[in-house]
């Protein structure tokens, strides 16, 4: 990623996201070019592109604070427990803090944004299993971090695939609710991560 750092270019960032979920209210963000999101933050092109290299960036730099945000503002830090109350942790924080544009984007089943909510779950989870095998004690045997590969990402996508029917059903279930039934749905999953 090209983000860049700095009071100036964090404020520019703000700018530039607020622009992108601001189009995607009014157009589906396929549709949506760079010299829009420009405009609409008030900015020069050269701006957003020094400092996202395309607008996906821009969406995957969002989804990546919103899901470590998501610890954060509990107080957690970085769990590394796939267990119920994470995913209940997952479903209510997306239920209350996703962006309308995001969720209206959902709901007219744009494909990139599924895929780049895909992109961020898989990244995320990435990260936290990365954490759980640097732990002391784990066992190294290479049946068993194949198994884990590929169990992490069918954890992943089960758990995008549960986000996504879950908003295109208007949140039918608490977050409760959908939290156990991913927990229930991927406990054979889990055993080997």
């Amino acid at each position: 990623m090209n983000v860049q750092s700095g009071k100036l270019a964090l404020r520019s960032q703000e700018w530039i996201q607020t622009a992108l979920f601001q189009l995607m209210e009014k157009k589906e963000y396929s549709h949506i070019s760079i010299t829009e999101i420009a405009d609409r933050a008030g900015l020069a092109r050269q701006t957003v592109y020094r400092n996202f290299q395309d607008k996906d960036v821009i969406l995957l730099n969002y989804l990546d604070g919103f899901m470590k945000g998501m610890w954060h503002d509990v107080g957690v830090g970085m769990k590394t427990t796939f267990d119920e109350e994470m995913f209940v942790l997952l479903f209510r924080n997306w239920q209350r803090n996703a962006p309308a544009a995001l969720i209206h984007s959902i709901l007219t089943k744009d494909r990139k944004i599924r895929q780049l909510i895909y992109k961020s779950i898989c990244d995320y989870f990435d990260e936290l299993l990365a954490s759980r095998r640097n732990e002391p004690g784990e066992n190294g045997e290479e049946a068993m971090h194949t198994h884990g590969l590929y169990a992490g990402k069918s954890l992943s996508s089960i758990v995008h695939m549960m986000l996504i029917e879950w908003t295109l059903n208007d949140f039918h279930l608490t977050p409760e609710q959908i939290g156990s039934v991913v927990s229930d749905l991927t406990a054979s999953i889990r055993a080997y991560l």
